[in-house]
């Protein structure tokens, strides 16, 4: 028994779907990274904002912590949970375009099988 092998046209859509897979699994995988850390952000400037404003505040900067003041280590973090949510909405934008071409091109996949006879129903 011989075995088939797939014709030029369906290995070139298979390739094109795997690399649109690959990237939306790193583009999830970014979203993930960026939610748990708006999610700390959050967290923290909710324990923050129960604290007085002339609260001693550390924070680490590699391995040394520094002493600043609650105002401006509430902007930073404000500044930085507004980049994550932009960074968040624009991941989630390429998930959903990422996957209106996957699902195209899977029945793109599809009509190739069978026209060359390679699907069973």
């Amino acid at each position: 028994m011989s075995e088939k092998t797939l014709p030029p046209e369906v290995q070139q859509l298979l390739v094109q779907y795997q690399t649109l897979r690959d990237h939306y699994v790193k583009i999830e995988a970014e979203l993930r990274v960026v939610e748990a850390e708006l999610g700390e952000i959050e967290s923290i400037i909710d324990a923050l904002k129960n604290l007085s404003d002339d609260a001693e505040i550390y924070k680490a900067t590699g391995h040394v912590l520094i002493k600043k003041a609650k105002a401006e280590v509430m902007k930073e973090l404000e500044e930085r949970k507004e980049l994550l949510t932009i960074k968040r909405d624009k991941y989630r934008k390429q998930l959903e375009f990422l996957t209106k071409q996957l699902s195209s091109l899977e029945s793109k996949i599809r009509e190739a099988l069978e026209k060359h006879g390679l699907v069973t129903r």
